[in-house]
Protein backbone atom coordinates (compact mmCIF):
# COMPACT_ATOMS: atom_id res chain seq x y z
CA UNK A 1 0.00 0.00 0.00
CA UNK A 2 1.14 3.53 -0.76
CA UNK A 3 -0.31 7.04 -0.73
CA UNK A 4 0.35 9.45 -3.55
CA UNK A 5 -0.70 12.59 -1.64
CA UNK A 6 -0.20 12.36 2.15
CA UNK A 7 -3.08 14.19 3.78
CA UNK A 8 -5.62 13.01 1.19
CA UNK A 9 -6.79 9.57 2.29
CA UNK A 10 -8.57 8.94 -1.03
CA UNK A 11 -5.12 8.59 -2.65
CA UNK A 12 -4.33 5.38 -0.73
CA UNK A 13 -3.57 2.81 -3.43
CA UNK A 14 -1.76 -0.48 -3.95
CA UNK A 15 1.44 -0.70 -5.96
CA UNK A 16 2.70 -3.83 -7.71
CA UNK A 17 6.12 -4.99 -6.45
CA UNK A 18 7.95 -8.31 -6.85
CA UNK A 19 7.35 -10.87 -4.10
CA UNK A 20 10.39 -11.24 -1.86
CA UNK A 21 11.80 -14.73 -1.58
CA UNK A 22 12.36 -15.49 2.13
CA UNK A 23 16.00 -15.57 3.12
CA UNK A 24 17.59 -17.48 5.94
CA UNK A 25 15.43 -17.30 9.07
CA UNK A 26 12.52 -15.69 7.19
CA UNK A 27 9.03 -16.76 6.16
CA UNK A 28 6.61 -15.47 3.52
CA UNK A 29 3.00 -14.95 4.62
CA UNK A 30 -0.10 -14.51 2.51
CA UNK A 31 -1.89 -11.82 4.51
CA UNK A 32 -5.59 -12.22 5.28
CA UNK A 33 -6.13 -9.49 7.88
CA UNK A 34 -4.14 -6.44 8.98
CA UNK A 35 -4.55 -4.43 12.16
CA UNK A 36 -4.80 -0.68 11.63
CA UNK A 37 -2.84 1.47 14.07
CA UNK A 38 -2.81 5.17 14.83
CA UNK A 39 0.72 5.41 13.42
CA UNK A 40 -0.64 4.29 10.02
CA UNK A 41 -3.18 7.12 10.09
CA UNK A 42 -0.54 9.71 11.06
CA UNK A 43 1.66 8.52 8.20
CA UNK A 44 -1.22 8.76 5.74
CA UNK A 45 -2.05 12.26 6.93
CA UNK A 46 1.56 13.36 6.58
CA UNK A 47 1.88 14.18 10.28
CA UNK A 48 5.08 12.20 10.99
CA UNK A 49 8.56 13.29 9.83
CA UNK A 50 8.96 10.43 7.33
CA UNK A 51 9.80 10.93 3.61
CA UNK A 52 6.76 10.26 1.45
CA UNK A 53 8.71 7.69 -0.59
CA UNK A 54 9.58 5.68 2.55
CA UNK A 55 6.13 5.22 4.10
CA UNK A 56 5.59 1.69 5.43
CA UNK A 57 1.97 0.93 6.27
CA UNK A 58 0.92 -1.94 8.51
CA UNK A 59 2.62 -3.16 11.68
CA UNK A 60 0.69 -6.39 12.33
CA UNK A 61 -1.11 -9.08 10.37
CA UNK A 62 -2.55 -12.57 10.33
CA UNK A 63 -2.46 -15.06 7.48
CA UNK A 64 -0.89 -18.32 6.33
CA UNK A 65 2.69 -19.28 5.52
CA UNK A 66 3.34 -19.85 1.81
CA UNK A 67 7.15 -20.11 1.81
CA UNK A 68 9.94 -20.93 4.28
CA UNK A 69 13.51 -19.67 4.28
CA UNK A 70 16.53 -21.76 5.15
CA UNK A 71 16.93 -22.70 8.80
CA UNK A 72 13.33 -21.96 9.84
CA UNK A 73 11.97 -24.44 12.37
CA UNK A 74 8.58 -24.81 14.04
CA UNK A 75 6.56 -23.74 10.99
CA UNK A 76 5.15 -25.51 7.96
CA UNK A 77 3.69 -24.19 4.73
CA UNK A 78 -0.04 -23.68 5.27
CA UNK A 79 0.25 -22.79 8.99
CA UNK A 80 -2.01 -19.96 10.08
CA UNK A 81 0.10 -17.40 11.91
CA UNK A 82 0.18 -13.94 13.51
CA UNK A 83 3.05 -11.56 12.76
CA UNK A 84 4.62 -8.25 13.65
CA UNK A 85 6.42 -6.55 10.80
CA UNK A 86 6.62 -3.71 8.29
CA UNK A 87 4.41 -3.21 5.23
CA UNK A 88 1.72 -5.56 6.54
CA UNK A 89 -0.75 -3.80 4.23
CA UNK A 90 0.47 -6.11 1.48
CA UNK A 91 -0.89 -9.23 -0.16
CA UNK A 92 2.34 -11.07 0.67
CA UNK A 93 4.73 -10.27 3.53
CA UNK A 94 8.26 -11.59 4.02
CA UNK A 95 9.52 -11.15 7.57
CA UNK A 96 11.74 -12.70 10.22
CA UNK A 97 10.42 -15.92 11.70
CA UNK A 98 11.25 -14.47 15.13
CA UNK A 99 8.33 -12.04 14.68
CA UNK A 100 5.87 -14.79 13.73
CA UNK A 101 3.80 -17.06 15.99
CA UNK A 102 1.27 -19.81 15.39
CA UNK A 103 -2.29 -18.53 15.60
CA UNK A 104 -4.29 -19.97 18.49
CA UNK A 105 -6.73 -22.37 16.83
CA UNK A 106 -9.78 -20.99 18.61
CA UNK A 107 -9.29 -17.52 17.09
CA UNK A 108 -10.29 -16.29 13.64
CA UNK A 109 -7.73 -14.48 11.51
CA UNK A 110 -9.49 -11.14 12.13
CA UNK A 111 -9.45 -11.75 15.89
CA UNK A 112 -5.78 -12.71 15.77
CA UNK A 113 -4.91 -9.47 13.95
CA UNK A 114 -5.98 -7.51 17.06
CA UNK A 115 -3.22 -9.06 19.18
CA UNK A 116 0.35 -8.16 18.10
CA UNK A 117 0.84 -4.42 18.61
CA UNK A 118 -1.70 -3.77 21.36
CA UNK A 119 -0.90 -6.71 23.62
CA UNK A 120 2.86 -6.70 23.07
CA UNK A 121 3.02 -2.98 23.88
CA UNK A 122 0.80 -3.29 26.95
CA UNK A 123 2.50 -6.46 28.23
CA UNK A 124 6.04 -5.12 27.80
CA UNK A 125 5.05 -1.83 29.42
CA UNK A 126 3.10 -3.11 32.42
CA UNK A 127 4.79 -6.43 33.16
CA UNK A 128 8.40 -6.07 32.00
CA UNK A 129 9.04 -2.39 32.74
CA UNK A 130 6.25 -1.36 35.12
CA UNK A 131 6.55 -4.54 37.23
CA UNK A 132 2.81 -4.37 37.83
CA UNK A 133 1.73 -6.79 40.56
CA UNK A 134 -1.33 -7.73 42.55
CA UNK A 135 -2.68 -4.85 44.63
CA UNK A 136 -0.88 -2.13 42.65
CA UNK A 137 -2.86 0.86 41.45
CA UNK A 138 -2.53 1.60 37.74
CA UNK A 139 -3.81 4.56 35.71
CA UNK A 140 -4.47 3.63 32.07
CA UNK A 141 -5.07 6.57 29.74
CA UNK A 142 -7.20 6.18 26.59
CA UNK A 143 -8.26 2.84 28.00
CA UNK A 144 -10.92 2.15 25.33
CA UNK A 145 -8.34 2.02 22.52
CA UNK A 146 -6.38 -1.03 21.41
CA UNK A 147 -3.42 -0.76 23.79
CA UNK A 148 -5.71 0.56 26.53
CA UNK A 149 -8.09 -2.42 26.44
CA UNK A 150 -5.16 -4.84 26.26
CA UNK A 151 -3.71 -3.11 29.33
CA UNK A 152 -7.05 -3.45 31.15
CA UNK A 153 -7.05 -7.21 30.51
CA UNK A 154 -3.47 -7.55 31.70
CA UNK A 155 -4.08 -5.48 34.83
CA UNK A 156 -7.18 -7.54 35.68
CA UNK A 157 -5.19 -10.76 35.14
CA UNK A 158 -2.51 -9.48 37.52
CA UNK A 159 -5.05 -8.34 40.11
CA UNK A 160 -4.25 -4.61 40.06
CA UNK A 161 -6.71 -1.82 40.89
CA UNK A 162 -7.52 0.03 37.69
CA UNK A 163 -8.09 3.75 37.14
CA UNK A 164 -8.90 4.61 33.54
CA UNK A 165 -9.68 7.54 31.24
CA UNK A 166 -11.63 7.63 27.97
CA UNK A 167 -12.77 10.35 25.59
CA UNK A 168 -16.56 10.05 25.49
CA UNK A 169 -19.48 8.66 27.53
CA UNK A 170 -19.87 5.59 25.30
CA UNK A 171 -16.26 4.56 25.84
CA UNK A 172 -16.48 5.20 29.57
CA UNK A 173 -19.66 3.11 29.77
CA UNK A 174 -17.90 0.28 27.93
CA UNK A 175 -15.05 0.31 30.45
CA UNK A 176 -17.54 0.20 33.31
CA UNK A 177 -19.12 -2.85 31.64
CA UNK A 178 -15.71 -4.54 31.79
CA UNK A 179 -15.64 -4.12 35.55
CA UNK A 180 -13.48 -0.98 35.72
CA UNK A 181 -14.86 1.06 38.61
CA UNK A 182 -12.88 4.30 38.34
CA UNK A 183 -13.28 5.84 34.86
CA UNK A 184 -12.62 9.53 34.11
CA UNK A 185 -12.68 11.91 31.14
CA UNK A 186 -9.43 11.79 29.13
CA UNK A 187 -10.16 15.24 27.67
CA UNK A 188 -10.07 17.05 30.99
CA UNK A 189 -7.15 17.39 33.40
CA UNK A 190 -9.69 17.06 36.22
CA UNK A 191 -8.83 13.35 36.20
CA UNK A 192 -5.76 14.13 38.33
CA UNK A 193 -7.75 15.53 41.26
CA UNK A 194 -10.26 12.70 40.92
CA UNK A 195 -7.54 10.04 41.08
CA UNK A 196 -6.01 11.61 44.19
CA UNK A 197 -9.44 11.83 45.80
CA UNK A 198 -10.22 8.15 45.08
CA UNK A 199 -6.86 7.06 46.51
CA UNK A 200 -7.09 9.29 49.62
CA UNK A 201 -4.15 11.34 48.36
CA UNK A 202 -1.82 8.35 47.88
CA UNK A 203 -1.80 8.31 44.06
CA UNK A 204 -1.08 5.34 41.79
CA UNK A 205 1.92 3.04 41.40
CA UNK A 206 1.94 2.88 37.59
CA UNK A 207 0.77 5.19 34.78
CA UNK A 208 0.40 3.97 31.20
CA UNK A 209 0.34 7.25 29.30
CA UNK A 210 -0.42 8.20 25.71
CA UNK A 211 -1.58 11.79 26.35
CA UNK A 212 0.51 14.90 25.76
CA UNK A 213 1.16 18.36 27.16
CA UNK A 214 -0.46 19.24 30.47
CA UNK A 215 -2.05 15.77 30.63
CA UNK A 216 1.43 14.23 30.85
CA UNK A 217 2.59 16.47 33.68
CA UNK A 218 -0.68 15.97 35.57
CA UNK A 219 -0.20 12.22 35.21
CA UNK A 220 3.27 12.46 36.72
CA UNK A 221 1.78 14.36 39.65
CA UNK A 222 -0.55 11.47 40.57
CA UNK A 223 2.28 8.94 40.87
CA UNK A 224 3.01 7.64 44.34
CA UNK A 225 6.64 7.47 45.60
CA UNK A 226 8.68 4.98 43.54
CA UNK A 227 6.00 5.06 40.86
CA UNK A 228 6.65 3.98 37.28
CA UNK A 229 5.66 6.22 34.36
CA UNK A 230 5.26 4.30 31.09
CA UNK A 231 5.22 6.69 28.11
CA UNK A 232 3.90 5.14 24.89
CA UNK A 233 2.96 8.48 23.30
CA UNK A 234 5.27 10.14 20.78
CA UNK A 235 4.11 13.75 20.49
CA UNK A 236 6.04 15.31 23.38
CA UNK A 237 9.15 13.30 22.55
CA UNK A 238 9.13 14.31 18.88
CA UNK A 239 8.45 17.92 19.88
CA UNK A 240 11.30 17.84 22.41
CA UNK A 241 8.92 19.14 25.09
CA UNK A 242 10.46 20.26 28.36
CA UNK A 243 9.76 18.49 31.66
CA UNK A 244 10.54 19.76 35.15
CA UNK A 245 12.57 17.36 37.29
CA UNK A 246 11.09 18.42 40.63
CA UNK A 247 8.45 15.69 40.55
CA UNK A 248 11.19 13.05 40.39
CA UNK A 249 12.09 13.83 44.00
CA UNK A 250 9.57 11.04 44.67
CA UNK A 251 12.09 8.58 43.14
CA UNK A 252 9.98 8.01 40.05
CA UNK A 253 10.99 5.99 36.98
CA UNK A 254 10.22 7.23 33.45
CA UNK A 255 10.21 4.79 30.51
CA UNK A 256 9.90 5.85 26.85
CA UNK A 257 8.50 2.81 25.04
CA UNK A 258 8.44 1.70 21.41
CA UNK A 259 7.93 -1.91 20.34
CA UNK A 260 10.29 -3.02 17.59
CA UNK A 261 12.78 -5.88 17.02
CA UNK A 262 15.47 -3.91 18.89
CA UNK A 263 13.67 -4.47 22.21
CA UNK A 264 15.77 -6.82 24.38
CA UNK A 265 14.56 -10.43 24.14
CA UNK A 266 11.99 -9.31 21.56
CA UNK A 267 11.15 -12.78 20.23
CA UNK A 268 10.76 -14.26 23.73
CA UNK A 269 8.46 -11.36 24.68
CA UNK A 270 6.29 -11.83 21.59
CA UNK A 271 5.90 -15.59 22.06
CA UNK A 272 5.19 -15.13 25.77
CA UNK A 273 2.29 -12.84 24.86
CA UNK A 274 0.85 -15.33 22.34
CA UNK A 275 1.20 -18.19 24.83
CA UNK A 276 -1.18 -16.35 27.16
CA UNK A 277 -3.81 -16.63 24.40
CA UNK A 278 -3.14 -20.32 23.96
CA UNK A 279 -3.59 -20.68 27.74
CA UNK A 280 -6.83 -18.68 27.74
CA UNK A 281 -5.51 -15.87 29.96
CA UNK A 282 -6.20 -13.13 27.42
CA UNK A 283 -8.94 -12.60 24.82
CA UNK A 284 -8.86 -10.82 21.44
CA UNK A 285 -9.96 -7.21 21.49
CA UNK A 286 -13.36 -5.94 20.36
CA UNK A 287 -12.89 -4.86 16.78
CA UNK A 288 -14.55 -3.62 13.63
CA UNK A 289 -13.62 -5.23 10.33
CA UNK A 290 -13.40 -3.19 7.11
CA UNK A 291 -13.15 -4.91 3.75
CA UNK A 292 -10.20 -3.94 1.58
CA UNK A 293 -12.53 -2.04 -0.76
CA UNK A 294 -13.36 0.24 2.21
CA UNK A 295 -9.74 1.01 3.03
CA UNK A 296 -10.18 4.79 2.96
CA UNK A 297 -13.20 4.55 5.25
CA UNK A 298 -11.16 2.50 7.73
CA UNK A 299 -8.51 5.24 7.92
CA UNK A 300 -11.14 7.96 8.22
CA UNK A 301 -12.93 6.04 10.97
CA UNK A 302 -9.77 5.71 13.04
CA UNK A 303 -8.86 9.37 12.44
CA UNK A 304 -12.14 10.37 14.11
CA UNK A 305 -11.12 8.41 17.25
CA UNK A 306 -14.66 7.16 17.80
CA UNK A 307 -13.85 3.44 17.79
CA UNK A 308 -13.55 1.07 20.73
CA UNK A 309 -10.76 -1.52 20.59
CA UNK A 310 -9.18 -2.26 17.22
CA UNK A 311 -9.85 -1.66 13.54
CA UNK A 312 -9.00 -4.59 11.26
CA UNK A 313 -8.80 -4.53 7.45
CA UNK A 314 -9.60 -7.80 5.68
CA UNK A 315 -7.57 -8.58 2.55
CA UNK A 316 -9.64 -11.63 1.65
CA UNK A 317 -11.13 -9.98 -1.47
CA UNK A 318 -8.16 -10.74 -3.69
CA UNK A 319 -10.11 -10.01 -6.89
CA UNK A 320 -10.71 -6.44 -5.79
CA UNK A 321 -7.09 -6.09 -4.70
CA UNK A 322 -5.91 -7.17 -8.14
CA UNK A 323 -7.98 -4.49 -9.85
CA UNK A 324 -6.52 -1.79 -7.60
CA UNK A 325 -2.85 -2.58 -8.06
CA UNK A 326 -0.96 0.36 -9.53
CA UNK A 327 1.90 -0.46 -11.85
CA UNK A 328 5.20 1.39 -11.80
CA UNK A 329 3.96 4.01 -14.27
CA UNK A 330 1.02 4.88 -12.02
CA UNK A 331 -1.67 3.23 -14.17
CA UNK A 332 -3.57 0.23 -12.85
CA UNK A 333 -3.77 -2.99 -14.84
CA UNK A 334 -7.50 -2.36 -15.19
CA UNK A 335 -6.93 1.15 -16.56
CA UNK A 336 -4.40 -0.25 -19.05
CA UNK A 337 -7.00 -2.66 -20.36
CA UNK A 338 -9.58 0.11 -20.71
CA UNK A 339 -7.12 2.43 -22.42
CA UNK A 340 -6.12 -0.34 -24.83
CA UNK A 341 -9.77 -1.02 -25.64
CA UNK A 342 -10.44 2.65 -26.35
CA UNK A 343 -7.40 2.89 -28.62
CA UNK A 344 -8.52 -0.14 -30.58
CA UNK A 345 -12.04 1.13 -31.24
CA UNK A 346 -11.06 3.09 -34.33
CA UNK A 347 -9.07 0.34 -36.01
CA UNK A 348 -11.67 -2.31 -35.20
CA UNK A 349 -14.50 -0.29 -36.68
CA UNK A 350 -12.39 0.58 -39.69
CA UNK A 351 -12.08 -3.10 -40.44
CA UNK A 352 -15.75 -3.85 -39.95
CA UNK A 353 -17.42 -0.81 -41.42
CA UNK A 354 -14.79 0.25 -43.93
CA UNK A 355 -14.99 3.85 -42.81
CA UNK A 356 -12.98 6.26 -40.72
CA UNK A 357 -14.15 6.94 -37.16
CA UNK A 358 -13.42 9.87 -34.93
CA UNK A 359 -10.32 9.15 -32.80
CA UNK A 360 -10.71 9.04 -29.04
CA UNK A 361 -9.59 12.41 -27.66
CA UNK A 362 -7.65 12.95 -24.43
CA UNK A 363 -10.76 13.88 -22.44
CA UNK A 364 -12.61 10.75 -23.58
CA UNK A 365 -9.55 8.65 -22.80
CA UNK A 366 -9.40 10.09 -19.28
CA UNK A 367 -13.06 9.24 -18.73
CA UNK A 368 -12.48 5.70 -19.97
CA UNK A 369 -9.48 5.24 -17.70
CA UNK A 370 -11.62 6.31 -14.75
CA UNK A 371 -14.37 3.88 -15.70
CA UNK A 372 -15.53 0.52 -14.38
CA UNK A 373 -14.60 -2.90 -15.70
CA UNK A 374 -17.49 -5.17 -16.76
CA UNK A 375 -17.01 -7.18 -13.56
CA UNK A 376 -17.14 -4.03 -11.40
CA UNK A 377 -20.15 -2.78 -13.35
CA UNK A 378 -22.09 -5.99 -12.76
CA UNK A 379 -21.16 -5.92 -9.05
CA UNK A 380 -22.25 -2.28 -8.73
CA UNK A 381 -25.50 -2.97 -10.59
CA UNK A 382 -26.26 -5.92 -8.32
CA UNK A 383 -25.76 -3.76 -5.24
CA UNK A 384 -27.94 -0.99 -6.67
CA UNK A 385 -30.95 -3.14 -7.52
CA UNK A 386 -30.72 -4.69 -4.07
CA UNK A 387 -31.56 -1.45 -2.26
CA UNK A 388 -34.48 0.96 -2.18
CA UNK A 389 -32.69 4.18 -3.15
CA UNK A 390 -34.42 6.17 -5.87
CA UNK A 391 -31.21 7.56 -7.35
CA UNK A 392 -27.62 6.29 -7.22
CA UNK A 393 -24.41 7.88 -8.49
CA UNK A 394 -21.61 5.45 -9.34
CA UNK A 395 -18.19 7.05 -9.52
CA UNK A 396 -14.58 5.89 -9.30
CA UNK A 397 -13.53 9.09 -7.53
CA UNK A 398 -14.96 11.33 -4.83
CA UNK A 399 -17.48 13.25 -6.92
CA UNK A 400 -18.72 15.33 -3.99
CA UNK A 401 -15.56 17.35 -3.43
CA UNK A 402 -13.39 16.72 -6.48
CA UNK A 403 -15.87 17.95 -9.10
CA UNK A 404 -14.12 20.68 -11.06
CA UNK A 405 -14.81 24.21 -9.77
CA UNK A 406 -15.24 25.52 -13.34
CA UNK A 407 -18.03 23.01 -13.94
CA UNK A 408 -19.71 24.03 -10.72
CA UNK A 409 -19.35 27.72 -11.45
CA UNK A 410 -20.91 27.27 -14.89
CA UNK A 411 -24.15 26.13 -13.27
CA UNK A 412 -26.32 29.15 -12.36
CA UNK A 413 -28.32 27.09 -9.88
CA UNK A 414 -25.46 25.32 -8.10
CA UNK A 415 -26.57 26.24 -4.53
CA UNK A 416 -30.13 25.14 -5.25
CA UNK A 417 -28.98 21.95 -6.97
CA UNK A 418 -26.73 20.94 -4.10
CA UNK A 419 -29.50 21.55 -1.60
CA UNK A 420 -31.72 19.22 -3.59
CA UNK A 421 -29.11 16.55 -4.36
CA UNK A 422 -27.12 16.49 -1.14
CA UNK A 423 -23.90 14.64 -1.96
CA UNK A 424 -22.71 14.41 1.67
CA UNK A 425 -23.16 11.41 3.91
CA UNK A 426 -24.70 12.90 7.09
CA UNK A 427 -24.95 10.78 10.19
CA UNK A 428 -25.84 13.26 12.94
CA UNK A 429 -28.04 16.34 13.20
CA UNK A 430 -26.50 19.73 13.89
CA UNK A 431 -25.91 20.06 17.66
CA UNK A 432 -27.13 22.94 19.80
CA UNK A 433 -24.58 25.72 19.35
CA UNK A 434 -24.18 29.27 20.59
CA UNK A 435 -24.61 30.57 17.01
CA UNK A 436 -27.85 30.42 15.05
CA UNK A 437 -27.93 28.40 11.86
CA UNK A 438 -27.15 30.45 8.75
CA UNK A 439 -27.00 28.43 5.50
CA UNK A 440 -24.23 28.86 2.90
CA UNK A 441 -24.85 31.92 0.75
CA UNK A 442 -22.64 31.36 -2.31
CA UNK A 443 -20.73 28.70 -4.21
CA UNK A 444 -17.54 28.91 -2.14
CA UNK A 445 -19.36 28.62 1.16
CA UNK A 446 -21.41 25.74 -0.26
CA UNK A 447 -18.27 23.84 -1.28
CA UNK A 448 -16.70 24.32 2.14
CA UNK A 449 -19.94 23.29 3.80
CA UNK A 450 -20.12 20.04 1.81
CA UNK A 451 -16.58 19.13 2.84
CA UNK A 452 -17.34 19.82 6.50
CA UNK A 453 -20.59 17.84 6.33
CA UNK A 454 -18.77 14.85 4.87
CA UNK A 455 -15.89 14.77 7.33
CA UNK A 456 -17.89 15.76 10.42
CA UNK A 457 -20.85 13.55 9.59
CA UNK A 458 -23.38 16.38 10.02
CA UNK A 459 -26.67 16.86 8.23
CA UNK A 460 -26.10 20.59 7.91
CA UNK A 461 -23.40 23.10 8.79
CA UNK A 462 -24.00 26.81 9.18
CA UNK A 463 -21.52 29.42 8.02
CA UNK A 464 -21.00 30.67 11.61
CA UNK A 465 -20.67 27.20 13.20
CA UNK A 466 -17.31 26.52 14.84
CA UNK A 467 -15.51 23.51 13.37
CA UNK A 468 -14.35 22.30 16.78
CA UNK A 469 -17.75 22.75 18.43
CA UNK A 470 -19.13 20.49 15.69
CA UNK A 471 -16.77 17.72 16.81
CA UNK A 472 -13.75 18.49 14.65
CA UNK A 473 -10.16 17.98 15.72
CA UNK A 474 -6.62 18.48 14.41
CA UNK A 475 -6.62 15.20 12.46
CA UNK A 476 -9.81 16.08 10.63
CA UNK A 477 -8.35 19.52 9.85
CA UNK A 478 -5.57 17.83 7.89
CA UNK A 479 -8.20 16.12 5.73
CA UNK A 480 -10.18 19.37 5.41
CA UNK A 481 -7.04 21.09 4.16
CA UNK A 482 -6.42 18.45 1.48
CA UNK A 483 -10.03 18.48 0.26
CA UNK A 484 -10.19 22.30 0.20
CA UNK A 485 -7.03 22.49 -1.87
CA UNK A 486 -8.49 20.01 -4.36
CA UNK A 487 -11.97 21.59 -4.51
CA UNK A 488 -10.94 25.25 -4.57
CA UNK A 489 -7.53 24.98 -6.24
CA UNK A 490 -6.01 26.96 -3.41
CA UNK A 491 -3.12 26.72 -0.97
CA UNK A 492 -3.89 26.91 2.74
CA UNK A 493 -2.04 25.77 5.84
CA UNK A 494 -3.46 23.80 8.76
CA UNK A 495 -2.54 26.76 10.96
CA UNK A 496 -4.82 29.00 8.89
CA UNK A 497 -7.69 26.56 9.45
CA UNK A 498 -7.13 26.80 13.19
CA UNK A 499 -7.26 30.59 12.91
CA UNK A 500 -10.44 30.63 10.80
CA UNK A 501 -12.66 27.91 12.36
CA UNK A 502 -15.96 28.94 10.70
CA UNK A 503 -17.05 28.81 7.07
CA UNK A 504 -17.71 32.56 7.11
CA UNK A 505 -14.23 33.50 8.37
CA UNK A 506 -12.62 30.92 6.10
CA UNK A 507 -14.44 32.21 3.04
CA UNK A 508 -13.44 35.77 3.98
CA UNK A 509 -9.84 34.58 4.24
CA UNK A 510 -10.00 33.10 0.74
CA UNK A 511 -11.48 36.37 -0.50
CA UNK A 512 -8.59 38.34 0.95
CA UNK A 513 -5.91 35.92 -0.27
CA UNK A 514 -7.32 35.57 -3.80
CA UNK A 515 -7.51 39.14 -5.06
CA UNK A 516 -7.47 37.84 -8.62
CA UNK A 517 -11.00 36.52 -8.13
CA UNK A 518 -13.19 39.66 -8.14
CA UNK A 519 -16.34 37.66 -8.91
CA UNK A 520 -16.01 35.76 -5.68
CA UNK A 521 -15.33 38.95 -3.73
CA UNK A 522 -18.41 40.55 -5.19
CA UNK A 523 -20.50 37.50 -4.31
CA UNK A 524 -19.14 37.55 -0.76
CA UNK A 525 -19.90 41.25 -0.38
CA UNK A 526 -23.42 40.73 -1.74
CA UNK A 527 -23.97 37.93 0.75
CA UNK A 528 -22.72 40.12 3.62
CA UNK A 529 -25.01 42.98 2.54
CA UNK A 530 -27.96 40.60 2.30
CA UNK A 531 -27.24 39.23 5.76
CA UNK A 532 -27.01 42.78 7.16
CA UNK A 533 -30.29 43.70 5.49
CA UNK A 534 -31.98 40.60 6.89
CA UNK A 535 -30.67 41.40 10.36
CA UNK A 536 -31.96 44.97 10.08
CA UNK A 537 -35.36 43.65 8.95
CA UNK A 538 -35.46 41.27 11.92
CA UNK A 539 -34.75 44.14 14.30
CA UNK A 540 -37.57 46.19 12.75
CA UNK A 541 -39.97 43.28 13.15
CA UNK A 542 -39.03 42.90 16.80
CA UNK A 543 -39.60 46.61 17.35
CA UNK A 544 -43.04 46.40 15.72
CA UNK A 545 -43.98 43.51 18.02
CA UNK A 546 -43.02 45.61 21.04
CA UNK A 547 -45.08 48.50 19.66
CA UNK A 548 -42.11 50.76 19.11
Amino acid sequence: MQISSPGTLETLKFKSVPRQQPGRGEVEIEVSATGLNFKDVLLALGMLPVPSDDLKFGLESAGKIVALGEGVEGFEIGDEVIALGERCFSRFLTTSALSVALKPKHLSLEQAATIPVAFTTAYYSLIKLGRLSQGDRVLIHAAAGGVGLAAVQIAQWVGAEIFATAGNPEKRAFLHSMGVEHVFDSRSVAFADQVMQCTNGKGVDVVLNSLAGEFLTKSLDVLAPYGRFLEIGKRDILNNSQLGLGVFAKCLSFFAINIDPQVPNYSDLWHEVVQHFHNGNFSPLPHRVFAIDSLTHAFEYMAKAKHIGKIVVSLENQDFLSTQVVASNGVSSQQKAIATSSDSWGSASDGLNKKTTTPVNAYQRQLLQQGLSPKEGVEAFSRIIGNTLSQVLVSTYDFRVQVKPDLLDSSPNFPEATKKDNFSKPTHPRPQLSSAYVPPRNEIEQKISLIWQELLGREEVGVNDNFFELGGDSLLLVQVRSKLQAALNCDISTGDLFEYPTINTLATYFSRENKEQPAFEQAQERANRQEAAMEEEMQLMKQRRRGV
